[in-house]
């Protein structure tokens, strides 16, 4: 029996892709680097260092973590005072979740920081019983150590959480994990779900729930 709901939030929650993708591609100019959106994409659902490790590998060049992050902070936080906005749906799909009695959790690669902000700023902080952030993990999406986790603070089995996710490697982390998992297709996102058991284009409570009560 499906006892909680693990949610990934960028992409999943808060429509905030862009707001990354942008604040990042900013970032990179500032420090003479020219990177292109279809570049970044690939790294959705990762951490910032991880991404970061790997783009510096890649380009070669000698910005500091601390100092990269430092900057497209910045810059996401601003995006977010102007763009940012919810998926539609997703607030109410969490309320009924809440109603049904599941347990919540918010599995994120993001800093806790944003995390707190943006939930506040939905007013769905008090639906989660458990959070885990950027700051908690050593490994990045597509490790299973988020999920794990999450389901530990919740103190139920992975094959009693189902994981919501919008990116390849948040789905790979978390069939890893020995979790079933939806599959969101973002609109602003273009990422390979095929690996969900579900992939959905919008949600749908009544969906959602069909498919929790055949597993």
């Amino acid at each position: 029996m499906i006892k909680a709901i693990i949610f990934d939030m960028d992409g999943v929650i808060a429509d905030s892709e862009f707001c990354h993708i942008d604040a990042e591609i900013r970032t990179m100019k500032i420090f003479g680097i020219d990177i292109k959106k279809e570049e970044l994409e690939g790294y959705t659902g990762t951490t910032s260092k991880y991404m970061y490790e790997h783009l510096k590998a890649k380009h070669d060049f000698q910005i500091s973590f601390e100092k990269f992050f430092e900057v497209k902070r910045q810059f996401l936080f601003e995006n977010f005072e102007k763009f940012l906005h919810p998926v539609d749906g997703v607030i109410n799909l969490i309320k009924n979740l809440h109603k049904k009695e599941f347990k919540l959790a918010l599995a994120s690669s993001s800093h806790r920081n944003a995390i707190d902000y943006i939930l506040k700023k939905f007013e769905i902080y008090e639906f989660f019983d458990a959070i885990t952030s950027f700051e908690e993990i050593k490994n990045s999406k597509p490790d299973p150590e988020i999920f794990l986790k999450s389901a530990e603070k919740l103190k139920f089995l992975p094959t009693e959480c189902v994981v919501i996710e919008d990116a390849k490697l948040g789905i790979k982390g978390a069939k890893r994990a020995g979790m079933k998992c939806i599959g969101f297709q973002n609109p602003n996102g273009n990422q390979d779900l095929s690996r969900a058991d579900l992939v959905v284009r919008r949600f749908e409570v009544g969906e959602v729930l069909g498919f929790l009560e055949k597993l």
